[in-house]
């Protein structure tokens, strides 16, 4: 991560988590890692259910955050952490002066592009189409990096990583032609699903996304929702950490007003 206030240098996503963890846990957090299999957030008293226990509570945060939206490829899940990823900032450093390969047509995808141009070699940037969703300025400064080739009308159609040298096969959205293009690692950067599962029926979702107001309570009264899993316009962790603290304010009155 670069981009969060107080690291002059940049910090690994895992280790700033767990950086987190340790601050919390000095003011008493208690940790319980268990799936939670279903939930029932309506009434005074919430319902959590895991596998080994029914947790109740009077208030209830949601911070599940989203997840990567995968191509669906055949091998894509062996792959993963080995050849493909979803995290620039995770998995960049790992391939200094080699080709890779992004899919993806919006402001991610272009913004880890150039964060990877630091690094690779060579970068093909693909999408399906020559309509760039990306702001103007990030298309700019994408077109002026000579690292990085674009490669629209294309889809990526199967991995070859099991060979050497890797290659990944391509189809062309308006010949239909196929194509094997040799890269040593694939970053693919085509938008998030919230996880939101367990509460659908239950809560108000817009996109898939939690609805909040400005305290960021949610639908159901006693349920708040912080950081990525919301309907908002910047997800980053800079502003996860203020919606978890702006919750944990409204949620601490909410309770003091209850006695």
């Amino acid at each position: 991560m670069e981009n969060y206030p107080g690291f002059p240098e940049p910090v690994l996503g895992q280790k700033l988590a767990k950086d987190m963890e340790t601050q919390a846990k000095l003011f008493g957090l208690e940790i319980v890692q268990e799936d939670v299999t279903s939930v029932k957030l309506k009434g005074e008293i919430k319902e959590i259910s895991t596998i080994y226990n029914t947790w109740k509570a009077k208030t209830v945060l949601i911070a599940t955050g989203s997840s990567p939206r995968k191509l669906g490829l055949p091998g894509e899940a062996e792959y993963a952490g080995n050849g493909v990823s979803y995290c620039a900032t995770c998995d960049g450093p790992f391939y200094p002066d080699k080709v890779v390969a992004v899919v993806g047509g919006g402001n991610s995808a272009f913004e880890e592009s150039l964060f990877l141009a630091k690094y690779a070699r060579k970068l093909y940037l693909i999408h399906r189409s020559g309509n760039y969703s990306a702001d103007p300025i990030l298309q700019d400064r994408v077109k002026a990096e000579p690292k990085i080739e674009l490669m629209p009308h294309n889809v990526v159609e199967s991995l070859a990583f099991a060979e050497s040298p890797r290659k990944i096969m391509l189809k062309s959205t308006v010949s239909g032609e196929t194509s094997a293009l040799e890269v040593d690692g694939m970053f693919i950067f085509i938008g998030a699903i919230p996880n939101t599962g367990l509460f659908e029926g239950q809560l108000e979702l817009a996109g898939g996304y939690i609805v909040s107001d400005r305290e960021h309570a949610t639908s159901v009264e006693g349920v708040w929702a912080a950081g990525d899993v919301q309907e908002k316009v910047l997800r980053q962790v800079a502003t996860a950490v203020g919606d978890g603290a702006n919750a944990a304010h409204a949620i601490h009155s909410y309770l003091m007003h209850r006695r």
